[in-house]
């Protein structure tokens, strides 16, 4: 029985919806799955998407925002370049004040780093965000290759299974909503599933709503405009680094089990005991007081950050006026590209423990600070 009459048949906008798509490979074919679907089917026409719509009387209708193409001659062409946020009101104890606060603190973020203007749409149990980005494929990149993340990408590692793009785009989701997006919406190439706009959600409807409350509605619409994806990769990248780390001090105090009870500070390689808040290593002290005009995030996440809190063992308070003091400094060499609050906190709260690169550890991961602190004569105190 259709739930809709002549006069009233939704008219879903089927080419804004692919207009947020880009593919190197093209939009076509690509997935979708309605309501009386059993899994994805292919479509390969805007037209083939409407009447399938049509067929399922417009419910539970989902496009898939990723070509079917996504690999060829063994290797992955399609970037990560659609970034999917699901905020789900049953996670936020179905109050929508809550549910308002985390919507809007994560547009704001959007706006502020990349000034973005991206699709905001209801879906009848909560907000989908959608914003377009130019990114590459990272795969193809060598610094996010596997290979560089052997415990995060093993068999047995939480990412064994996806592509390291695929990662993008769960840290994208988890980066722009601060971890407050839907813990059960893992977004990947093959099930990047959003709702399309003027059909219904079955769930509403099966709830007793009406047709006009149960329609999945756009409240605000993309600008066209795709951002550039370059700082949140590289967000992306530190993360990755931050998360191999961890898995591997994990794995060491694992096999073990004494080293907790010693701290061995990078960079002196010497081993001590207890007293450790007079403990001080010249060449990142010195560092603390030197402004610099590039490599600012990754001094305070690999190196300022761990030696503070880590080393020296200074309060978190402590350690964000000291990292803010710092950024203040460099600033007026080079205007921040990023809100050093924001920064900081995110910083501080996800330190797992782990120290700051040793100095002769640096030329291999950062040349280029390697090479860039040598100038400074910061090389004559690294021990």
């Amino acid at each position: 029985m259709n739930i809709v009459g002549k006069d009233n048949i939704p008219n879903p906008p089927i080419d804004f919806i692919l207009s947020h798509f880009d593919s190197s490979s093209g939009q076509f074919p690509c997935k979708m799955m309605t309501f009386r679907s059993n899994g994805q089917f292919t479509v390969n026409t805007k037209q083939e998407i409407l009447k399938r719509c049509e067929q399922s009387d417009f419910k539970d209708c989902r496009i898939n925002a990723y070509p079917e193409t996504i690999v060829k001659e063994g290797m992955l062409i399609q970037a990560p370049n659609f970034v999917f946020v699901d905020l789900d009101l049953g996670n936020f104890d179905n109050d929508i004040n809550k549910l308002n606060k985390v919507k809007n603190s994560t547009l704001r973020k959007m706006e502020q780093m990349h000034g973005s203007h991206p699709t905001l749409s209801w879906t009848g149990n909560g907000y989908h965000i959608y914003l377009p980005i130019n990114v590459s494929v990272l795969d193809n990149e060598y610094v996010f290759s596997k290979d560089k993340f052997p415990k995060l990408f093993s068999l047995k590692g939480k990412y064994s299974q996806y592509f390291v793009s695929e990662a993008f785009m769960q840290y994208a989701e988890d980066f722009f909503t601060s971890g407050r997006a839907d813990p059960n919406h893992r977004p990947k190439y093959k099930t990047c599933l959003i709702r399309i706009p003027d059909t219904f959600n079955s769930k509403c409807l099966n709830r007793g709503l009406s047709l006009e409350d149960s329609k999945v509605r756009i409240l605000q619409k993309w600008d066209g405009k795709r951002i550039d994806g370059d700082a949140i990769t590289h967000e992306f990248l530190i993360w990755l680094i931050r998360q191999e780390i961890n898995l591997n001090n994990s794995s060491s105090n694992r096999s073990n089990p004494t080293k907790k009870n010693r701290t061995r500070y990078l960079g002196t390689g010497e081993s001590h005991h207890q007293d450790k808040s007079s403990f001080r290593i010249e060449w990142i002290e010195r560092l603390l007081q030197i402004p610099i005009d590039d490599q600012r995030k990754y001094c305070l996440w690999r190196i300022i950050s761990p030696y503070l809190l880590n080393v020296k063992h200074i309060s978190e308070a402590e350690t964000a006026k000291t990292m803010e003091k710092w950024l203040y400094q460099c600033s007026h060499l080079k205007k921040l590209d990023f809100e050093p609050r924001i920064k900081i906190y995110g910083i501080i709260k996800g330190n797992k423990g782990f120290k700051p690169i040793s100095y002769s550890k640096l030329k291999d991961e950062n040349e280029e600070l390697y090479l860039f602190l040598q100038k400074k004569n910061l090389e004559n105190i690294s021990k």
